[in-house]
């Protein structure tokens, strides 16, 4: 699990090896409890520059930041934001209208609405659910495995006696292969990764989008926008991809760098840590240890960024390429991973769980990448950690603004 949009992402990436091999060390929860109380306030004053001075390239009036938790909310602001909409716009929102259940209400977010004066929309800013992390970082590693575990269950099906008149062994990848022999291939990896005869790359199991920003514009907006990138001194934005298909959008990923330790320091003078104090904290050393935190981070942190128009923008909210769906879909691909796929998520949902939890000392990991679990086991595991209904989101919500100027 390694998390680009994170400024400790190495410290938490080596906690989430250890803790797939089940190597805890004591100190494990305070540190993945820090890094999730800490991250917030080192980043989303860097985020909320970056909103804004994109979209001052093409708004000279004022813009306002507004955060919500329901994505019924997004879309409210998207319908009301319609002034002249196109036909296939019209279209879509009235069909949303009319059958407000099919477009999965109720939808739990964490997202930023920027919006013009007149109530244009600008921009979205979003952070990922736990769940969702969790899902992707279990794509990643079994992207990562599934050679190694075709390879070993190539060689345990070589090995299993044969009779007579058989074809020789195939060295294609392994479709027809017993269960039995699909489940010791996964037992031996699982053992190597115990061991710590394989080794996770943090580059191949990256996550670019924990932090997404959406700028919402006309063509002709959106070219002085992408142009402006090269402008900002704090900025750094590669690789980019146009995506065409269900909806259109350039997307980069940006790396952004971190004002002064100084300045970070003045930014949080004062903040009230109580919050901390129902993760688990002691309140006594906290400035401290968030002084000594900021003093050893990366000095830039990503997100994803993405440039679209109003009408694809209603197009991946309503249309066929409607966002909910496409996760739907990708969770469905999941249900075909390996035990060690899926148990690599429900460590890492654990991890993300105790962070979030007034838990901070565990005894055991009690997730292993080499057991066999039902959902309900992990449920119940996170459940005992104590925070009661366990929240989705990794950012202290008594701490949002409701409305704030940029």
């Amino acid at each position: 699990m390694y998390l680009s949009g994170l400024t400790h992402r190495d410290r938490l990436f080596d906690v989430a090896t250890r803790w797939l091999a089940d190597r805890l060390e004591p100190e494990d929860g305070r540190i993945v409890t820090e890094i999730f109380a800490f991250e917030r306030a080192i980043t989303a004053p860097v985020v909320r520059r970056f909103v804004a001075d994109l979209c001052r390239t093409c708004h000279r009036g004022d813009l306002y930041m507004e955060r919500i938790s329901s994505k019924d909310e997004v879309r409210e602001a998207i319908v009301a934001a319609a002034a002249h909409p196109s036909t296939r716009v019209a279209e879509l929102i009235d069909w949303y209208r009319q059958l407000p259940e099919e477009f999965f209400p109720r939808t739990p977010v964490r997202m930023s609405l920027v919006t013009l004066r007149n109530g244009r929309l600008a921009a979205i800013v979003r952070r990922k659910r736990i769940r969702r992390i969790a899902d992707k970082v279990s794509r990643r590693i079994a992207g990562q495995l599934s050679g190694e575990i075709d390879s070993v269950a190539r060689a345990l099906a070589a090995s299993r006696p044969r009779h007579q008149g058989t074809n020789p062994p195939s060295t294609a990848a392994p479709p027809g292969t017993p269960a039995a022999v699909g489940g010791a291939a996964e037992r031996l990896v699982a053992d190597r990764i115990r061991s710590g005869r394989i080794s996770l790359d943090p580059e191949q199991n990256r996550v670019d989008d924990v932090i997404g920003v959406k700028v919402i514009g006309t063509r002709g907006d959106l070219e002085v926008i992408e142009a402006s990138l090269d402008s900002l001194d704090y900025t750094w934005a590669f690789h980019r991809e146009v995506h065409a298909g269900a909806y259109e959008g350039i997307h980069y990923l940006v790396d952004l760098e971190l004002p002064s330790n100084e300045e970070i320091l003045r930014n949080m003078a004062g903040i009230d840590w109580s919050f901390a104090a129902g993760r688990g904290l002691q309140l006594e050393d906290l400035d401290g240890r968030f002084q000594a935190y900021i003093e050893s981070c990366r000095r830039t942190f990503r997100v994803e960024l993405i440039l679209t128009s109003f009408e694809d923008l209603v197009e991946s909210e309503f249309g066929v390429g409607i966002h909910e769906q496409r996760i739907l879909e990708q969770r469905d691909l999941a249900s075909d991973f390996g035990r060690i796929a899926r148990n690599a998520s429900s460590i890492i949902e654990y991890m993300l769980r105790l962070a979030t939890s007034p838990t901070v000392k565990i005894d055991e990991i009690p997730i292993k990448i080499w057991g066999r679990y039902i959902r309900d086991t992990v449920a119940h595991e996170i459940a005992e950690l104590g925070a009661g209904e366990p929240t989705e989101w990794l950012v202290p919500e008594e701490h949002l603004e409701d409305l704030m100027q940029l």
